[in-house]
Order: C-alpha cells, then sequence, then structure tokens
C-alpha cells in the first residue's frame, strides 16, 4: 500500500516497473482476459434476450419434423402424431425454447418423451433457424383389451381399446386403419378399471401383464400353426388369473379359436415358476396342433394343453 507521501507520479512508476516484469505481464494478460470475458458475457447476455423476443427463433409445435418413421406408421397414425404436439408445449409463445437454448436437445427429447405416441426419441437434430427434426420410435397395439373405464356419473363404460406391449393404453381412432389390416388379439376378463388413454395400465392381480403375455403367444401360435390348419386365436380371457392351487383346474388363461373352440392354455412363461407340472410353450404349441388333429371340427369339447394327454386305459379283462 503507498505511503501517505507517495504521489500520483511516483504510483505510476511504480506500477509500470511491476507491470515490466514477467509477474507484471501475466496478471496484465489475466487483467485483460477478465475484461473480454466479462465483456462477452454482458454481450452474450443481451443477444440471447434479444433472440428469446424474436419469433423467427422459437422453436413451437409447428418447428417439430418426424423423419424415418416405419412404413406401419399410416397417414392417421401420422396426423394424429402432429396434432399431438400443441399440447406438450406452453401456451404462451414467449416460454417456448430457442435454438440456442443451453442443454436444448435434451429438453426437447424430455418434452416429446411425454407424447402418449411415442416410445422412445431416438434422436432430435436442431437446424437454424426453427427446425427440428425428431427421430423416434412409435407405439402401436399388440392387443386389444375390452376395458372398464369410469363414467363422470360413478358408473363404469366398457369399450375396446388397443394396448401396447409396455401396457399403455393408445386411442381407438389413432389406431383404427392399422388394427384393421394387421389384427389384434382381443383381451377380456380383466377386472382391474382403466385408467385412462395414454396411461400405462396396471393392476394389483398382474391380469393386464398376463394378458398381454397372452397376446405375444397368440401371436406366435397364429405363425407357428397356421401351416397346420389350426385355426388362429382371436381372443384371450384372464379372468381365471392368477388361481390358486385348489381352483387351478377350472383354467387360468383361455384362448378362443376363430372356429369357436377354446384352449386351456394355463399359465404363460411369464408367471409359470410357481405352477407343478405345467408344460411350457414349445410343448403346450405341439400338443395343441396333435389335438386339432385328432379331433374333428364337430367335437367342440375344450381343447386342454396343460399337462401330458393320457390315452384312454382298456378294460381289464375278468
Amino acid at each position: 500500500m503507498p505511503s501517505p507521501s507517495a504521489t500520483p507520479e511516483s504510483v505510476r512508476a511504480r506500477l509500470g516497473e511491476l507491470l515490466a516484469t514477467r509477474s507484471g505481464r501475466l496478471l496484465r494478460g489475466a487483467l485483460v482476459g477478465a475484461v473480454a470475458v466479462l465483456g462477452c458475457s454482458v454481450v452474450l447476455r443481451q443477444a440471447r434476450a434479444t433472440v428469446h423476443r424474436m419469433p423467427a427463433y422459437r422453436l413451437g409445435p409447428t418447428s417439430v419434423a418426424f423423419v424415418d418413421l416405419p412404413g406401419i406408421v399410416d397417414p392417421t397414425m401420422k396426423a394424429h402424431l402432429v396434432q399431438g404436439l400443441p399440447e406438450l408445449w406452453p401456451t404462451r409463445p414467449e416460454a417456448w425454447p430457442t435454438t440456442y437454448d443451453v442443454g436444448l436437445e435434451r429438453r426437447l427429447r424430455e418434452v416429446l418423451g411425454t407424447h402418449p405416441m411415442i416410445r422412445t426419441v431416438r434422436d432430435v437434430e436442431v437446424r437454424f433457424p426453427s427446425e427440428v427434426r425428431v427421430r423416434a420410435d412409435l407405439r402401436t397395439p399388440l392387443a386389444q383389451f375390452r376395458a372398464r373405464f369410469a363414467t363422470s356419473r360413478g358408473g363404469l363404460a366398457v369399450l375396446q381399446v388397443p394396448v401396447d406391449v409396455e401396457g399403455v393404453v393408445l386411442h381407438p381412432d389413432t389406431y383404427a386403419p392399422f388394427l384393421a389390416e394387421s389384427y389384434a388379439v382381443v383381451v377380456t376378463g380383466v377386472e382391474a378399471v382403466c385408467p385412462g388413454l395414454g396411461r400405462r395400465w396396471t393392476d394389483t392381480k398382474e391380469q393386464v401383464a398376463e394378458g398381454l403375455a397372452a397376446a405375444r403367444v397368440s401371436n406366435r401360435l397364429n405363425a407357428e400353426l397356421g401351416v397346420y390348419g389350426v385355426p388362429k386365436v382371436v381372443a384371450v380371457d384372464v379372468s381365471g388369473f392368477p388361481a390358486t392351487p385348489k381352483t387351478r383346474h377350472r383354467g387360468e388363461v383361455v384362448l378362443r379359436l376363430s372356429d369357436g373352440r377354446f384352449v386351456q392354455w394355463g399359465r404363460t412363461e411369464r408367471n409359470l415358476g410357481d405352477v407343478t407340472h405345467e408344460d411350457g410353450y414349445e410343448v403346450k404349441r405341439d400338443r395343441l396342433r396333435d389335438l386339432v388333429e385328432a379331433r374333428g371340427r364337430d367335437d367342440r369339447s375344450v381343447l386342454d394343453v396343460r399337462y401330458p394327454i393320457r390315452a384312454p386305459v382298456a378294460p381289464r379283462d375278468l
């Protein structure tokens, strides 16, 4: 600290001597750098505030373009995909993100991931000045569930709704053309009330999960047994699931074939571990094929594939 008798000229002389040294030059460079950073931050902040006020750089629902969608996505699905975007954005355009926002791609992924039709956002590409190209995997129906919905008057309404592989309830209108061309197995017997469109459907008895597993089993059976003349599985009943050991003989998962016959399938392999002596998928599949071939179409008895087929015992000679 300069002494009280120090003059401005002496202070400037000493400061000059300090800046002439190596340490002084380093201090001067650091000071210039700090001032430059401060100036750039002020300019950047002002520029960002200006950009936020300019509509040309805001990213809204109309900025989003979905690219590389698979061929199964029909025009109706595409239209509903776009129509659902405004609900994901704030109502005030001033709150929309801009092209220059920090962490923009991550924020857009989070926003688009809440779309009820989108299962996974694979890639987000922001193009200047206000275009967002999105590659996403869409939800498609695995099965149709006959579901009970709570009404505003306290009652229950029964509707048939598509459900995807993760148990998310999809809008029937969105997937009507898709279901018309790609038939989905109908699942009945779920006791729990449906949570609503766009929500994941779970229940304490796991009937929804077992119904989805049974739908996958049905699709596999239809693909593997069609060449043998086995009628297609068109519906699944899970009202008997889960059964106690005493009531399991009544059946848990029941398949309905296109010719009206029923198949006692038992449980799917999703939950087969605690069931005694019940066979797995491959054995049941082959058993179903054998039963269909052995019995005529006029035989309307239930086809039970859960356990080995026992041949009739011939009476003993007396």
